[in-house]
Order: structure tokens, then C-alpha cells, then sequence
């Protein structure tokens, strides 16, 4: 994640070579905050079914917080720097920040990857099986980033509450197909019946 954060910063560099770090993290922090819109009032309170399992709301949250996290990385880093901290140990001081934002970019990619796999699927019922994945992925994505999703006042403590509760409920719509989907994946029993997966979790971790 370090490297994909690495990465990050790097193509923006590349777009920018003349500048050095500080002039390059300046510039990005200006560049972020124009696209970082006030939060509208109304999306950060909807609490009803429907908004909560559109892909809008999880393309724009996954959005949100990949684009403001580089904005909050480089406030940072911009510190740092000023303070006359060397560009790489400031780079390790943040890391943590780093690895974080690198997370995001990634769940903002793959959802979007979902989406389209799911748009791409002729049959109904497959496509709605799949739908209802792509509901599930989104949902648990946001909810384990709720903190950060509360502390930049992106969802109100209602709204987070809310979003836990549709994380169950759209569990236990997944389950009766859960061996299905399972299945699908096509794992050979040779690797189902191997000590790994069949070790209690206590004992996996005392081997390991």
C-alpha cells in the first residue's frame, strides 16, 4: 500500500517536474480543496433503504474520501516539510496517513470495476445476484471507515448508525445463496480440506 501511495504521489509529480516536493505538495493541497464541494446537509442525514444501497451514494463516498485523503496527506506532509524535516523521513512520518489513502484509491477502483461487471451481465437474475453483492461491498467498505466518515462530516451519527443496520440487512438477504456463491469461485476441495482451512483460528495462529 506504501508503494501504491508512493505511486500516487509520483504520477502527480511527474506532471509537475520542475517543482519540488514542497512547491508539488502546495500545489496539491490547493488543487484537492477545489474539488472537495461543501457537503450537502440532506445526503449527510438520508437514512432510508434506498439511498443507502444506491451506487450513488457508494461512488460518491469511495470518491469523497480517495480525493480527500490526498488533500489531508499532503497538509501533512506540507507541515513537515516546512518544519525542516528531510522529504523522506517526512514521507515515513506519515506513512500510516499514506497507507490509509492508498486503501481508499483501491476501494474506489475496485467498486467501480464492480459496477461495471455488474452492467455487463445480460442475465437477470445473475445480474441482480450481483447487484446485490456490489450493495454489500459498498456498504461494508463505508462501514469500516465510518470513524473517518464521521470525523470528516460526511455522515452524521445517525446516518452511520443506519448504515450498519443495512449492512445486516443485506447479509441476511445474501444468505441463502451464500454456498452458491461460494461455489462459484470454483476453489478445489483438495484446498477445502487443507489443515489451513480446517485448524481452529487459535491453532492457525500458533502454527503460523
Amino acid at each position: 500500500m506504501l508503494q501504491v501511495a508512493k505511486g500516487l504521489l509520483s504520477n502527480f509529480r511527474r506532471e509537475f517536474r520542475d517543482m519540488n516536493l514542497l512547491a508539488m505538495v502546495r500545489f496539491m493541497v490547493d488543487e484537492v480543496s477545489t474539488r472537495i464541494t461543501e457537503l450537502n446537509p440532506v445526503v449527510t442525514r438520508t437514512t432510508d433503504a434506498e439511498h443507502l444501497r444506491s451506487r450513488d451514494f457508494h461512488q460518491s463516498a469511495f470518491g469523497y474520501r480517495a480525493d480527500r485523503m490526498p488533500l489531508d496527506a499532503g497538509r501533512r506532509l506540507q507541515r513537515r516539510i516546512e518544519g525542516d524535516m528531510e522529504p523522506f523521513d517526512a514521507f515515513v512520518d506519515v506513512q500510516d496517513h499514506l497507507v490509509q489513502l492508498a486503501h481508499a484509491e483501491a476501494e474506489r477502483v475496485v467498486f467501480d470495476r464492480f459496477v461495471q461487471a455488474v452492467d455487463r451481465t445480460e442475465e437477470p437474475e445473475l445480474r441482480a445476484e450481483l447487484d446485490r453483492l456490489r450493495t454489500l461491498f459498498g456498504l461494508s467498505r463505508i462501514e469500516a471507515a465510518l470513524d473517518w466518515y464521521l470525523e470528516a462530516g460526511y455522515v452524521e451519527p445517525n446516518k452511520a448508525k443506519a448504515i450498519r443496520g443495512a449492512v445486516n440487512d443485506v447479509c441476511d438477504e445474501v444468505r441463502p445463496h451464500a454456498e452458491a456463491l461460494v461455489d462459484a469461485f470454483g476453489i478445489p476441495d483438495a484446498c477445502l480440506a487443507a489443515p489451513i482451512a480446517t485448524k481452529e483460528p487459535s491453532e492457525r495462529a500458533y502454527s503460523e
